[in-house]
């Protein structure tokens, strides 16, 4: 018989079950074995015949698609098993390795911070979730020249100004790029994502502005370079709105 056991400190309910925990620590040591496909068919059926989810037939299904560098099904189950029982260290640790492998630099930020938040030893999970937070804080502080809230903050307004961008909305593009600036003022690809929807509102002399800043603050940026190209030849009447321009943007 099952039993259920509910923090007093969340809300939510975890079914402990030692045979489902010895079955799913069965599939993972064949897993780790190199039976990849084996240890997935025991999860997915032990899975099948439970009726009520459970946390580490979740984090087992988790490792098991890592394993076959699926991230994004990996980082499902890790994300459903701490749904269910959000005190799993090693299903936040590994949820971070998949954002990681991802190049998901700030969800694998979180999620390591949850492992720092649950465990307190000084196990491997701890040492190496501290040690990737402090390289990144490190890495954004000598590039960016601003903290780590900082940065992803700028990234978060800025994914919205591209989307903004992608969806020919060049005025509510301009706002984001420009709040970027407000956090990360070197930010080159904002510039050049500017230049681009100032090309696309006509204002040929205010984009190639932006695409010169973005060249003094990188002077290898070679999509400001191409851009600037395209721009200086288009023949522009003030605010003539152009949508079929074909720039190159990059992302954050």
């Amino acid at each position: 018989m099952a039993k259920i056991k509910e923090s007093p400190k969340k809300h939510f309910i975890a079914e402990i079950n030692p045979e489902i925990e010895d079955i799913v620590n069965q599939a993972l040591a064949i897993a780790e074995e190199g039976d990849i496909k084996k240890a997935q068919d025991i999860l997915i059926d032990l899975k099948n015949k439970h009726l009520r989810e459970n946390y580490m037939i979740c984090f087992g299904l988790g490792v098991v698609y890592a394993f076959k560098a699926n991230h994004d099904e990996a980082i499902r189950y890790f994300e459903k098993s701490v749904e269910i029982f959000p005190y799993l260290a090693e299903a936040h640790f590994n949820m971070g390795i998949a954002y990681q492998k991802k190049f998901d630099i700030k969800n694998a930020v979180k999620s390591f911070r949850e492992v720092l938040a649950i465990d307190k030893s000084e196990d491997y999970m701890v040492k190496q979730s501290r040690d990737f937070i402090k390289i990144v804080e490190q890495m954004v502080k000598k590039n960016n020249g601003i903290d780590m809230e900082t940065y992803f903050e700028a990234n978060d307004i800025f994914d919205h100004a591209f989307a903004c961008m992608e969806k020919g909305e060049w005025k509510k593009a301009l706002e984001g790029f420009k709040a970027v600036l407000t956090k990360d003022k070197n930010h080159a690809q904002s510039y050049g994502n500017m230049g681009i929807c100032y090309s696309c509102l006509g204002q040929k002399e205010e984009a190639i502005a932006c695409f010169d800043k973005a060249l003094e603050i990188d002077s290898t940026y070679e999509l400001a370079m191409a851009n600037r190209r395209i721009t200086e030849s288009l023949t522009l009447k003030e605010g003539e709105i152009l949508d079929n321009l074909e720039f190159e943007s990059v992302n954050y």
